[in-house]
């Protein structure tokens, strides 16, 4: 049972440290400057027709295909490497570059050969491409430096610029032109960079409304904000490796242990477990016996139960494999990315719908659900849901997440459970309408606690788990913010736990 933990890519300048560039500013940025590069390289062959040149249609595709070929071209292997804010865009920018290039070359090319005209349209091309890269800088987190755009500009219509230095020299079929000119220049680069953001919104990818949570399906039981948790996604074992707590199906239901604030021993208030038992636990060694026992036991201890569903991987051990294996041989392998780091036999799921992906996960997931639901578990958990900032080998947007996640959140309300935001830190903002509470993986270990704010402030409890930094260190901070932290191993057993609170 992986845990996706996320971690983003430093992008730094020699001499100094830079903010780590997210998968999403990556792509804007390669996405921006293939535009430019384009729009440069066609208006150069523009400005040599223009000069008495043939056309040659060869290298005109040659400039097409750098942006938008669709295995070797520049959005395609940005998108490969997942974590776009958007995909599939390649045809709509290419469309925007072209109708760009007909206005300057219709514009300018009114009387050939002619090389002052051939000229005009080279540096309307330089111009565009200088402006994309330093805006392809921008998005990458690095700043737009107003000098270097004034340099840009002043090379088509400063006092020394193409345009000024071309008319002075005669016989120039357009004059004073510089400025119309650079008002398409400058239109063409807001509309790329417009069409590239950094990140996705739920505007931008078509998120589904939220959906409240049905109280005639289920008690739809929301967590306070304060409420103490345990994480045990393998079955405690005795000292000999066998199966303890068995009559609670592997889950130590009387666990208690002293807070880090002090005082007496506290247990856990809710617990986050697999709905199936361990196969340790089981009877027969079976991996699909339902843990009905262990949320049972413990509701018993007066505690409620978190439904733990992986919804973006596939586990070999899941009684359901099959299925992913049988739906990945049929589309001709659209279906399993690569290993999920850590766990070799745990594959990354395509979550686009290009081939009915999404549709039949989103069905195994529900299945998964529904067993959770007879089980009577109280609310659940999707895990590896954040796939796009991960070496998955598939090319999944921040939009692409952003469809995936709402639609679980919105599966989980219909069947009258409560949901958690599992990770994906990036997207809480649109995420946190759809999502009752969050539980994240090593915040403090990533410094990234306070993008979880959101949903304490709106109400709703966040659930915290450590496994590297030290109670003296996440204790303190989580308190500050109202967090519900505990420290556990990453093998989640039931012990070690040690709650801050």
């Amino acid at each position: 049972m992986a845990s996706a933990l996320g971690t983003l890519l430093a992008v730094a300048a020699p001499g100094s440290v830079a903010r780590a560039a997210t998968p999403g500013q990556q792509c804007a940025a390669s996405k921006i400057k293939a535009a430019g590069k384009k729009a440069a390289c066609l208006l150069l062959l523009d400005g040599k027709v223009a000069g008495g040149a043939m056309a040659d249609p060869i290298k005109v595709q040659r400039c097409a295909d750098r942006l938008g070929d669709p295995e070797k071209g520049a959005f395609a292997r940005a998108e490969a490497r997942g974590g776009c804010a958007i995909g599939g865009d390649a045809a709509m920018v290419e469309g925007t570059v072209d109708a760009f290039v007909v206005d300057v070359y219709g514009a300018l090319n009114v009387g050939t050969p002619n090389a002052c005209q051939a000229a005009k349209l080279r540096a309307a091309g330089k111009k565009a491409g200088c402006l994309l890269v330093l805006q392809a800088r921008n998005a990458a987190g690095r700043g737009l430096d107003a000098d270097k755009v004034q340099v840009c500009k002043d090379r088509l219509s400063g006092p020394d610029g193409t345009f000024a230095r071309e008319e002075a020299q005669g016989g120039c079929m357009t004059t004073l032109d510089a400025d119309t000119i650079e008002m398409k220049v400058d239109a063409f680069v807001d509309a790329i960079v417009a069409a590239e953001p950094t990140a996705a919104t739920c505007a931008t990818a078509g998120c589904p409304p939220p959906v409240a949570c049905d109280t005639m399906a289920g008690a739809c039981w929301q967590p306070p904000l304060v409420t103490r948790p345990q994480y045990q996604l393998q079955a405690a074992h005795t000292p000999s490796g066998d199966c303890d707590f068995v009559a609670s199906g592997g889950i130590d239901t009387a666990i208690s242990a002293m807070p880090f604030t002090g005082g007496p021993a506290v247990s856990p208030e809710v617990y986050d477990i697999d709905f199936l038992m361990d196969s340790l636990c089981a009877p027969g060694g079976s991996n699909d016996v339902d843990n009905t026992a262990g949320v049972n036991a413990i509701h018993t201890a007066g505690a409620k139960a978190i439904c733990y569903v992986d919804a973006g991987t596939d586990e070999p051990f899941r009684p359901d494999h099959q299925a992913f294996v049988d739906f990945d041989t049929a589309c001709g392998g659209c279906l399993f990315g690569k290993p999920v780091g850590g766990f070799r036999e745990e594959h990354w799921l395509d979550i686009d719908d290009g081939q009915g992906q999404r549709t039949f996960i989103l069905g195994q997931v529900s299945a998964r659900v529904d067993r959770c639901k007879t089980d009577g578990f109280d609310a659940v958990e999707f895990d590896n849901v954040e796939a796009y900032p991960n070496n998955t080998g598939l090319p999944i947007s921040e939009a692409t997440q952003l469809l995936f996640n709402t639609a679980l959140a919105n599966l989980a309300h219909t069947k009258g459970l409560t949901v958690g935001l599992k990770n994906d830190v990036a997207q809480v903002t649109e995420l946190r309408p759809y999502f009752d509470f969050a539980i994240n993986e090593e915040c403090q270990e990533f410094n990234e606690c306070s993008t979880l704010d959101p949903f304490v402030v709106a109400g709703k409890p966040v659930y915290q788990v450590e496994y590297q930094v030290g109670a003296g260190t996440v204790c303190p901070a989580a308190k500050g913010a109202n967090r519900n932290a505990i420290l556990k191993s990453v093998d989640l057993f039931d012990t070690p736990w040690t709650p801050c609170r």
